[in-house]
């Protein structure tokens, strides 16, 4: 990867040095200067375009890259949001307590007992994680799910909470 100063050009100097020394006026140079300008405004705008491209490229899945882009974005002075586990509960079996009955459903080779419960008897974890985010912290919901969306594992989920 080349270093970012390879890419800093300064196109003022560049067109007076490519003037012979013969020719180096003031007026001369200034019309260099202002034939350039087109290329100097294209140059600084894919600086800027190279810059917040490094930036999303360093930003992965992990917990702490997500806070840091989800801090920078909206909490730059204080960052405050935080990113954590999502609650997880024991399961609750296909009973009623009351029955005492428990069915279990399994193959007599494997002596296991596999119990069946659905979502919603397992306590409805609501995702694999918890973004955390402070009231006092102004941001726009779409958008912060939209950041999230872009950088997470495929196939997690999760959830916006306002502490």
């Amino acid at each position: 990867m080349q270093s970012y100063s390879s890419y800093n050009i300064n196109l003022d100097k560049l067109a007076s040095w490519l003037i012979p020394k013969a020719l180096r006026k003031p007026l001369l140079v200034i019309l260099f200067s202002a034939c350039l300008y087109a290329l100097n405004f294209f140059h600084g705008l894919f600086v800027k375009y190279r810059k917040a491209k490094l930036y999303q490229v360093m930003i992965t899945s992990q917990v702490c890259y997500l806070e840091r882009l989800l801090n920078d974005r909206f909490d730059f002075t204080e960052r405050r949001i935080k990113i954590g586990d999502a609650e997880w509960h024991l399961p609750l079996f296909l009973f009623q307590e009351d029955e005492l009955k428990p069915q279990f459903i399994f193959q007599e080779s494997e002596a296991k007992p596999v119990h069946l419960f659905n979502d919603a008897e397992a306590g409805a974890v609501k995702g694999d994680f918890v973004v955390l985010v402070p009231v006092s912290v102004s941001f726009s919901e779409p958008e912060m799910r939209s950041l999230i969306d872009f950088y997470k594992l495929f196939g997690t989920t999760y959830s916006i909470q306002k502490i």
